[in-house]
């Protein structure tokens, strides 16, 4: 569907979000390129497929893929800033990031050099170094996933399978793409943090290498291999690379979890021991001449190499310029002047602002707020100029005690702010050592200078108390809700058992019963949300049960005809076994005499069952009747069931009233009631002469006489 036919091209979605560009189009959503309104950005929408909304197993993962993704704040993770629904538009709202996936790039490229792999991939793990922090495994991690931004920022993207066993699934159906599931993923053994370093292990082989360890047409070979072979070395298919490259694919891509890396901070320690050891020729081996693709980035930041292990999440993502960039960026740091406060040393007004702390935050900035309102204007009620001038700067000095003047600045400030809430409209600050001149010295001329910087301290330490009851608010409302984990490993337990360490976790567990050909009845299959999913207390978990094999009732087959019964079969998911014909003097031809099993029997799916059926009423032999009577002939045929027909023939040879001959001869069997037609003898038959015959005879006579004649001449 282009932009131009798309109906939800120029859509506003509950008035706030404008639909504007398609970006691209997923197998649950398309992708949109949008404005939030309200805020006057640009977004990316993410907008369900019109035919999935009706299930709501796939709106259910739509909104967890907002709630999973949406807790976690991360430079290496794509932002999630809302999710709703308007009327039959379920959408959610995300950080547009101008980019290309790692697996456009992988096409262009072929393959990257160990140093662009290695920055790739320490970001992604960074991203999960956050992720598997909040309880929560990816699941679906491959190229597609990860997307290169063209400031050069590396984020992974989309949570729609995290913590997916739904509906939609069933026993038999893998979580994730085939080329980079897990070994336990297949064999259902259950997942945790490490599935997700399985997956990173096959993205570094495949960026190394330029393609994944197994490929072949039939998904489920694929998932095969995963399980019953080990991925082998990067240097077999690309012979140069440095052997810590295969060491790292090999350890991440072990077939048993215990054999992989702990987690992502231990990975990614072990990447950059790795790049700390490896030789500038080693890290960029590879094709030099291979260019960038349309907006790929260069990928040749390096990463952290410290001592410790990476296990704090970055402040910022690793950034990766262009390839076609020659110049680099430097950063700058803008410092603000500090405003003298040498001349003015206060000595109890630190402690006084540093006992209000984060608790008492917000009232403070309310007071300091006014009091430093109060304090930068001057009598008649407008801002002073003064207030805008700058002082000498003294921010590298520090006071007498060691510490920055600014400590010094800020307490003052607070004595300024307190003395200003004490006062009420015709108080000032009191400042100084001592701290005990009058209020009303400050209507004096002569003190101007001092109101000028009592007016400064007190807007700084109103700034400041805002700033931190701004802290103290998001500080607040980011403390973690209380969460209650659902317990790990729990297929193949026992269904009373796992429903108590359910509930022992305070999460209420709710049975559901499938058929299952391989787990016996009364064992787990799994659980959704999966173990490890954090929710809240009280939470709803539903737990796959297995009901052993699914059995299927034979049918009333007899009496049926063959036809019949072998539909009968079908319908009720059993197969026609062998069939056997018989005769049967009760049952009519090619209708079911017997089965093999019983009508109601329980058995397994397509399970075969043999029938009788029967050929009808076996054939009699016809017995011999010639020469006998009619009368004697009929009794015969009759008594053995057939029917008797009569043709009287005359016979030279047969006497009146015997049999001459019959059809079908006593060679022959037929079956019950078929008809034998029996010839019977007339005698000879009676012939008169003509005249004719008697000229002929006479003229004979005289011939024979005339030749008498002759010869006694």
């Amino acid at each position: 569907m282009s932009a131009r036919t798309d109906p939800l091209i120029g859509t506003v979605l509950n008035d706030r979000y404008r639909i504007d560009t398609k970006i691209a189009r997923g197998g649950m959503a398309m992708v949109y390129r949008g404005t939030d309104l309200r805020l006057d950005r640009e977004i990316a929408i993410k907008v369900m497929h019109e035919h999935l909304i009706s299930d709501e197993t796939f709106v259910e993962r739509f909104r967890r893929e907002a709630i999973n993704a949406g807790r976690l704040t991360h430079p290496n993770l794509v932002a999630i800033h809302d999710q709703s629904r308007d009327d039959d538009t379920v959408y959610l709202v995300m950080e547009h990031l101008p980019s290309v996936t790692l697996r456009r790039e992988l096409k262009h490229r072929g393959t990257f050099t160990p140093r662009q792999a290695i920055v790739v991939l320490d970001a992604i793990l960074a991203a999960l170094e956050a992720v598997h922090s909040t309880g929560i495994i990816h699941r679906d991690l491959k190229p597609d996933n990860v997307l290169l931004g063209t400031d050069g920022q590396v984020k992974l993207a989309d949570f729609g399978l995290a913590r997916a066993v739904t509906t939609a699934t069933t026993t038999k159906t893998l979580i994730g793409t085939v080329g980079y599931v897990a070994p336990e993923l297949v064999t259902r053994a259950g997942a945790d943090i490490r599935t997700d370093l399985y997956t990173v292990g096959i993205m570094f082989y495949e960026m190394l290498t330029g393609k994944q360890p197994y490929t072949d047409e039939v998904p489920i070979q694929v998932a095969y291999r995963h399980v019953h072979d080990s991925v082998p070395p990067p240097s077999d298919q690309i012979t140069g690379l440095s052997p810590r490259l295969d060491a790292l694919v090999l350890w991440a891509t072990s077939k048993d979890p215990n054999d992989r890396p702990d987690d992502a901070a231990e990975f990614r320690l072990a990447l950059a021991e790795a790049r700390s050891e490896m030789s500038d020729t080693e890290l960029d081996f590879g094709d030099p001449n291979v260019l960038p693709g349309e907006h790929s980035p260069a990928l040749t930041a390096s990463i952290d190499l410290g001592a410790e292990a990476p296990k704090e999440k970055r402040s910022r993502t690793d950034e990766i310029p262009y390839l076609d960039n020659d110049e680099e960026e430097s950063e700058t740091a803008a410092a603000a002047d500090s405003d003298d406060s040498s001349d003015q040393d206060t000595g109890g007004g630190a402690g006084t602002a540093a006992a209000a702390g984060v608790a008492g935050a917000g009232a403070a900035a309310i007071g300091a707020a006014g009091a430093a309102a109060a304090a930068t204007a001057d009598d008649s009620g407008e801002p002073s100029d003064d207030a805008s001038q700058d002082d000498t700067d003294h921010s590298d000095d520090e006071s007498r005690d060691g510490k920055p003047d600014s400590v010094d600045k800020h307490a003052g400030a607070a004595s300024a702010a307190s003395a200003a809430a004490a006062g009420g409209a015709g108080g000032a600050g009191a400042t100084g050592e001592s701290g005990t001149e009058a209020a009303g010295a400050s209507a004096a001329a002569s003190a101007a200078p001092q109101r000028r910087r009592r007016r400064r301290l007190a807007t700084t330490i109103g700034a400041a108390l805002l700033v931190l009851a701004l802290v103290a608010w998001l500080v607040i409302a980011n403390l973690p809700a209380p969460t209650s984990i659902v317990p790990a490993q729990l297929a193949g337990k026992d269904i009373d058992k796992v429903s108590s360490q359910i509930e022992n976790s305070g999460l209420e567990a709710q049975p559901k019963e499938v058929f299952d050909d391989t787990v016996p009845a009364g064992t787990v299959i799994g659980t959704d949300p999966v173990g490890g999913s954090e929710l809240a207390p009280d939470s709803t978990v539903t737990v796959v049960v297995s009901k052993g094999e699914e059995m299927f009732a034979v049918p009333k087959l007899k009496g049926l005809s063959k036809d019949k019964a072998e539909d009968a079969l079908n319908k009720a998911d059993l197969k026609l076994g062998k069939v056997d014909e018989e005769y049967s003097d009760s049952v009519d031809k090619d209708t079911v005499i017997s089965a093999s099993k019983k009508s109601g029997d329980e058995l397994s799916k397509d399970t075969k069952v043999d029938l009788v059926v029967s050929k009808g009423v076996k054939p009699t032999p016809v017995p011999n009747v010639e020469g006998l009577t009619f009368d004697a002939a009929y009794a015969t045929l009759a008594k053995r069931g057939f029917r008797v027909g009569k043709d009287e023939v005359f016979s030279d040879d047969i006497p009146k009233g015997k049999v001459v001959s019959q059809w079908p001869k006593s060679s022959e069997a037929k079956p019950y009631d078929s008809l034998i037609i029996v010839r019977v003898s007339k005698g000879k038959e009676k012939k008169e002469e003509s005249k004719d015959d008697k000229k002929d005879e006479k003229k004979k006579d005289e011939d024979k006489k005339k030749d008498s004649d002759k010869k006694d001449d």
